[in-house]
This record gives C-alpha cells, structure tokens and sequence, in this order.
C-alpha cells in the first residue's frame, strides 16, 4: 500500500505535500515533549510503496498559499482487517499533538505486542515497589 494514496484517498481536501509534510507511525507518547517530539515511532516517505502494520499513523500535510504555511495533523487507525478510520485531525493547532494525546492513549493498547505489555507492567510494579521500601524506610526511621 502506497501511503500517498491511502491519504490521498481519506483525506482529499486536505493531503498535500507542496509546502512539505510527514507520515509517522505512533507506537508511544513521550510526555516530556510538549509538541511532535513527543510522538514515539518511525517515519515513513509517503512516496514510496511499502506496506504499512496495522497500528496508528499521524499524517501532517503542509501546503503552502501564498506563502503562508498550512498543516493538517491526521490520526488514522489501520486495522488488523485493512481498513482504516480517521480518529482525529488538528489543522493550524500549534498544541495538535498535545489534543492528541488522549485519543492515541485510547487506541494504542490494542496495537501493543505482549512483550511491550509485560514490560511496562513490569516497570509500573517496580516503580511501586521502590516507592513502597522508601516509605517503609521512612516508618523504620521514625
């Protein structure tokens, strides 16, 4: 599947590359970032035929009229069957990636591999657990 046309495709309107652009699949948000940074995932060249995982994809189209840029931000969902659905899109929002944090949190679980999974969840109880020996060692020193 050629991305181009994919986006081409859902987003007639609004696809562009005349002032530049990008398409990133999301696999994680890094909260550290206040903007794209904080999208966690490879690029891909649009142009370029290649077949896309199911997962989450932003596609951001920037055009340029009269020298005035406009982008548009796309949340897409590729689906395990191959179809896609546009879960949100932001155009000219300078906080685009911020207002999507909670959508992208919404969907990305399902596209999560177990191993990914275990590893968080193993992260999360040892964080618990460090937290617990510290407030442990807090009482004993009381």
């Amino acid at each position: 599947m050629e991305p181009k046309k994919l986006m081409k495709e859902i987003t007639p309107l609004i696809f562009t590359r005349d002032g530049g652009g990008w398409m990133r699949k999301v696999e994680g948000l890094n909260k550290d970032y206040t903007n794209g940074y904080s999208l966690v995932g490879p690029f891909y060249n649009v142009s370029k035929k290649q077949w896309l995982a199911p997962g989450l994809y932003i596609d951001c189209s920037k055009s340029n009229e009269n020298g005035k840029i406009r982008y548009c931000c796309t949340l897409i969902k590729l689906n395990y069957d191959s179809t896609v659905k546009i879960l949100d899109q932001q155009c000219n929002n300078q906080s685009w990636a911020v207002d999507m944090w909670d959508v992208i949190e919404e969907h990305l679980q399902e596209f999560k591999s177990q191993d990914v999974i275990l590893k968080e969840e193993r992260k999360q109880l040892s964080d618990r657990i460090r937290e617990i020996n510290e407030e442990l060692k807090n009482l004993d020193d009381a």
